[in-house]
């Protein structure tokens, strides 16, 4: 076979995916699969359609066509010659998967591909399978759990000096410790891995670790600090043209904006953040795009605009199986309730919320379904009880943070406040 066009069109694809232009990377792929067949003898054809297929699952991905990246890495595992190709298949394959939110088939690539891995003593294998294992773990909200896959993860890359991928999943461990309250935790772990990927303008993982820097000051109340991390990010994150996360840190500039008092501006934001999720067809992005559209316009009074957003994230949560997000769903909706004036119904969204939230040691969510239910019970010792809860688990949030100034932000804001006085 003559390997001067195949050449040619591989060395454009890289360049072009190198400068980002992604959908010209991604035809020069496709012409390239097209001139070489699947059944080839040429080694050197094969391990350059292999490598198509690849990377055509991952341009796939960031472009939005999420089910066609899924074929992609499909076709790369059906083709692929080698155990270790095939580890990376089904790697690829549950990390896609589990994006799209179908748990059970992720879950099923990772145990497979860990087999494979560890019958090759495959080091960086061995973390990437255990890596999505904790990945599901987490969106199925059992942060604990997923601490322990990740970190395990963490420390076979870092003695397989796999620097980027050791940050990738410290991104991760700090997202699952700020799931579970843990705000001391999952800011120094943040803070880690944008330090290391600085160190080695690795700018992918410094767009994570900014967005969830920021995430984190936010769940504190510091919202003028939160918007500096994230306005970093979205700059990174267009530059690179990272459109899940870019969606991601838009719906977190639009909350802060929010309440900022930059209402137009806010909300603006948020249905940027709306709009891109669609578009990529990712399924967190858009259940919490909703989550923060709904608490919005419930602020505002807009309600059948709020019920019409949780009631979104509501089925995003059953679809998926992801019992984080059906607490998140369950509270919105209860908020939604209160408006209308249906404590009962109020009532019962918040404690199907309460479990949800227990089960997955939710703090950051748990000490204000207390709250709410504190503020709506009709018995002077039920709201006494839920108000001490919630002062407890607001403790246990404050409490670690070692950074004083930022430790009596969150103490001072006005739900904590509301909360610490008549729980006193």
């Amino acid at each position: 076979m003559n390997q001067e066009p195949l050449m040619q069109l591989f060395r454009r694809a890289t360049e072009a995916a190198s400068q980002h232009q992604y959908w010209s990377a991604l035809d020069h792929y496709t012409n390239l699969l097209a001139l070489i067949d699947p059944r080839t003898s040429d080694i050197a054809a094969k391990e350059q359609r292999l490598t198509a297929l690849r990377e055509r699952g991952r341009l796939l991905g960031l472009l939005g066509e999420q089910e066609a990246a899924l074929s992609a890495y499909v076709q790369y595992h059906r083709e692929a010659d080698d155990e270790a190709r095939r580890t990376d298949a089904l790697i690829k394959i549950g990390d896609q998967s589990r994006g799209i939110g179908r748990y059970e088939q992720a879950q099923d690539a990772y145990n497979e591909a860990l087999s494979l891995a560890e019958l090759r003593h495959d080091m960086t294998g061995r973390g990437r399978a255990l890596v999505g294992i904790g990945l599901v773990k987490l969106v199925r909200g059992r942060h604990e759990g997923a601490i322990d896959y990740l970190k395990n993860a963490t420390s076979l890359f870092e003695a397989a000096g796999n620097a980027a991928r050791q940050i990738r999943t410290l991104n991760r461990i700090g997202v699952a410790y700020a799931y579970s309250g843990q705000m001391d935790e999952a800011i120094a772990t943040f803070v880690n891995a944008l330090n290391l990927s600085r160190k080695i303008n690795q700018k992918d993982t410094a767009v994570s670790a900014l967005n969830n820097l920021g995430e984190c000051y936010q769940y504190l109340y510091d919202y003028e600090q939160a918007l500096v991390y994230h306005q970093e990010g979205l700059a990174l994150a267009e530059e690179t043209q990272l459109r899940i996360i870019e969606a991601d840190i838009c719906r977190n500039m639009g909350l802060e904006l929010y309440q900022l008092d930059r209402i137009d501006e806010g909300m603006d934001y948020l249905r940027r953040a709306l709009a891109i999720s669609e578009e990529t067809k990712h399924p967190d992005n858009l259940a919490y795009a909703h989550y923060a559209l709904a608490l919005t316009e419930l602020e505002r009074g807009n309600v059948d605009a709020a019920y019409a957003y949780a009631s979104r994230l509501r089925e995003t949560a059953v679809q998926n199986d992801s019992r984080n997000l059906l607490a998140f769903a369950h509270y919105v909706l209860g908020l939604y309730h209160q408006k209308k004036e249906e404590i009962a119904a109020a009532e019962q969204m918040w404690q199907q919320a309460l479990f949800l939230a227990h089960e997955a040691n939710n703090r950051t969510l748990l000490w204000k379904i207390h709250a709410a239910l504190a503020d709506n019970a009709a018995v002077p010792d039920l709201a006494q009880v839920h108000r001490r809860i919630a002062a407890e688990v607001i403790q246990q949030i404050a409490d670690p943070i070692a950074d004083e100034a930022l430790r009596q932000k969150f103490l001072s804001a006005p739900p904590v406040q509301a909360v610490l006085a008549e729980g006193a």
